[in-house]
């Protein structure tokens, strides 16, 4: 399929209706087929993946604690918060891994830097500014070819490998553009940048009740699953793409973040109904697809006063598809007392999240050691985690 019939089947197909999210394709030869889902904001993993069999759990998280008849059984003391119930099928299809304690390797409790590393691939927030997916796209042989749906090239896609971008007149990401463009001239600033980054907690702290737009009034069907549907219909069609990213916002629970069926509980639930959409939508596809779904980092271990949660560090993730070992928790689990807590305040992390990505590209794609090195530079003594692929 030449690039011009894609795009112009894209065009076809409506995909310019979604307006909150950001959506990445690219192609690349082979019959696996990757799809990288990011939550922009840093989820609080200690509430979808909640570890209630840990000795400190109910008492570090007080009102905010689940009891565990609340929640969707993993074993091994864990449990899925209500609103991702949906992903009890895969579960038991042996086609979910649920990752707790991971975290980038750099600390940071900045948006800006923790998704730049997360989407760079680097051990840092400064270096190259070419995401691992266009790496991705540089260390495999054969035809391919690269899509961004976005207001901009996101920094995962960006790279020298030619990638095409159409952005939509619908497609809101204005705002998150602008500031991420204000984060990079202000970084050269020291005593500018920390007074962004304060203006920008103050921003999520003072919107309304302290959830993101995204979060508030979009409801159980809301906008993931409609545009996880259409990334798998991209993917499913013939001479379609088979790397995806998609990108969603309002993962920021400063206030008000609820328990079950409250604001961040309906927006998993969205977010599960989406991974199930695709699921459904791929059909054949899905037997060869690989989904990992990641964050830039975890949220405090406490709550705070006003029912949220704030920057953190560790957290949780998922690798979903036929393809995995088999269901299954893996962590190192680190213990929620309060000596084992980073900082005295977060989830200690046990778990590189370019461990992760390694063992996945490399199981998904075959790709050699040498190759997965140079998709995540600097990072030879990070050991993937291989067997999470089967």
């Amino acid at each position: 399929m030449l690039r011009r019939d894609f795009v112009l089947g894209m065009c076809a197909g409506g995909l310019a209706t979604f307006s909150a999210p950001l959506v990445s394709f690219a192609r690349v030869p082979g019959r696996g087929r990757l799809v990288f889902v990011l939550l922009r904001g840093g989820f609080d993993g200690l509430a979808a993946v909640v570890p209630y069999g840990d000795p400190g759990y109910q008492s570090l998280r007080g009102a905010m604690a689940y009891e565990p008849t609340d929640l969707v059984e993993l074993g091994d003391g864990f449990g899925l918060t209500p609103g991702l119930a949906p992903l009890a099928d895969l579960w038991q299809a042996n086609e979910l891994a649920v990752v707790h304690a991971m975290a980038i390797p750099y600390r940071t409790r900045s948006h800006f830097d923790g998704q730049a590393i997360l989407e760079t691939g680097l051990g840092g927030p400064d270096g190259a500014s070419d995401g691992w997916l266009n790496r991705l796209l540089q260390v495999m042989d054969g035809e391919r070819t690269g899509l961004a749906v976005a207001a901009g090239l996101p920094r995962s896609l960006s790279g020298e490998f030619p990638v095409a971008t159409w952005s939509p007149v619908e497609l809101g990401v204005l705002d998150d553009g602008y500031l991420e463009r204000l984060h990079v001239l202000y970084r050269a600033d020291r005593a500018l940048y920390d007074r962004f980054e304060a203006g920008l907690q103050m921003r999520e702290v003072a919107s309304d009740d302290g959830m993101s737009a995204d979060m508030r009034g979009r409801g159980r069907q809301g906008r993931i699953a409609p545009v996880m549907r259409a990334a798998a219909r991209f993917i499913n069609a013939p001479g379609g793409p088979n790397v995806a990213a998609v990108e969603f916002g309002g993962w920021d629970t400063h206030a008000n973040q609820g328990m079950a069926g409250g604001n961040l509980d309906r927006l998993l639930g969205q977010l599960a109904e989406g991974i199930m959409a695709f699921r459904e939508e791929a059909g054949a596809s899905w037997a060869d697809t690989t989904m990992v779904v990641m964050t830039e980092f975890g949220r405090t271990a406490r709550p705070n006063g006003t029912g949220g949660t704030d920057h953190g560090t560790a957290g949780a993730g998922f690798v979903i598809g036929p393809g995995i070992s088999r269901s299954h928790v893996l962590t190192d689990w680190p213990g929620l007392a309060e000596q084992s807590l980073y900082e005295g305040r977060d989830l200690r992390p046990t778990l590189d999240t370019r461990a992760i990505l390694k063992g996945v590209i490399g199981g998904a794609f075959d790709l050699t050691a040498a190759q997965t090195g140079r998709v995540f530079p600097g990072s030879d003594g990070v050991r993937p985690v291989y067997d999470l692929i089967g």
